[in-house]
């Protein structure tokens, strides 16, 4: 879990493990070293107010992670939204369910509106990389 100042990842990661204290295969860390090579990398987006630094010191810290994870080839995954929103983002950025069913349900819901093409695309509400190939394929297939 990595992310700016002031973009709530420590708080998230500390979210993160109380939901997967479960799940003891999954290590989850806030740093970023060359030896710990994780498989995927949360990276907060830029969409929560600045507090406490610039929005262009948030912006150039996170150009600075972006160009280390290019740099290391990690894949990474964005996580938007705030509060409960931001968590279940995170958990489908892992391929996990949502921590409750009625969040589970309107993930699932808002995907297949997506999808379909009845809710207009907004990647900052969507962490699923699949989803954007979608609804690109289906573009290309109206023409």
């Amino acid at each position: 879990m990595l992310g700016a100042p002031g973009t709530g990842a420590d708080e998230l990661l500390a979210q993160l493990r109380s939901v997967l204290a479960a799940h003891t295969h999954m290590a989850l860390s806030g740093e970023l070293t060359p030896s710990s090579a994780p498989d995927l990398v949360l990276l907060m987006g830029l969409d929560q107010p600045a507090t406490g630094t610039t929005a262009h010191q948030m912006q150039q810290h996170d150009a600075r992670i972006r160009d280390q994870l290019y740099a290391l080839q990690l894949p990474y995954r964005m996580v938007y939204g705030s509060g409960p929103t931001r968590l279940a983002n995170a958990l489908l950025a892992l391929g996990l369910p949502a921590p409750d069913t009625a969040t589970q349900e309107t993930r699932q819901q808002a995907q297949f509106d997506l999808n379909r093409g009845r809710t207009p695309w907004s990647c900052g509400q969507c962490s699923d990389p699949a989803c954007e190939h979608k609804l690109f394929t289906s573009l290309l297939l109206r023409r």
